[in-house]
């Protein structure tokens, strides 16, 4: 892109949109200039002590901070967001259910679900029917939460039965929450449900 003004560099709106949040594939003209300008990206975001994180076979990009020490520090530029209990919970059945459906359909690369797909599998997780309760009637503004940090993106939005809503899992959560965190979060749970 050539701004009028030549002092602006041609990426500046794709580096823009990362610090605002993830980018996928989808959001064409940025990811086109994501990934003509990757080089100059990765080393603009890197004097600032930022890591430009780009995965081209699921098609997104994220910025991650660069730890400065032992101790984990970072610029702080980019906000860590505490989730809740309930939305880690949601978080990370929304990982496992796309590992299993990686697992599973070989030949579907997304993972679709609805609101009323995704309570079906909570049950377990609940010590008493009146916190399921709670959770369920609290699960759309969760999963609205999920869709603002880019782990999902609703396709349709009913305007009478948010049952009937669709959402595709993106896979940035993958990235976000790995393989040994994953674990590490299901030994929690399960610790949890065998205490109850």
């Amino acid at each position: 892109m050539d701004f009028r003004n030549a002092n602006i560099d041609p990426f500046a709106k794709a580096a823009t949109k990362l610090l605002q949040g993830p980018v996928f594939e989808d959001q064409e003209e940025i990811w086109r200039d994501i990934r003509q300008y990757e080089v100059e990206l990765i080393k603009y975001f890197e004097r600032i002590a930022i890591e430009l994180v780009i995965d081209k076979r699921d098609g997104y990009a994220y910025l991650k901070q660069i730890e400065l020490d032992e101790n984990g520090t970072t610029i702080g530029l980019i906000r860590r967001i505490p989730l809740t209990y309930e939305l880690t919970l949601v978080c990370v059945l929304l990982r496992e259910w796309m590992q299993e459906s990686e697992s599973d359909n070989l030949e579907t690369a997304n993972l679709y679900i609805t609101p009323k797909q995704f309570r079906d599998r909570l049950e377990m997780f609940f010590k008493e029917k009146t916190n399921e309760l709670k959770f369920v009637k609290e699960l759309n503004k969760h999963l609205d939460s999920c869709e603002k940090l880019g782990f999902l993106k609703a396709l349709y939005k009913s305007p009478n039965n948010s049952d009937e809503d669709r959402y595709e899992v993106k896979r940035i959560i993958k990235a976000r929450i790995t393989n040994e965190e994953l674990l590490r979060f299901k030994q929690i749970l399960e610790d949890e449900v065998k205490s109850v």
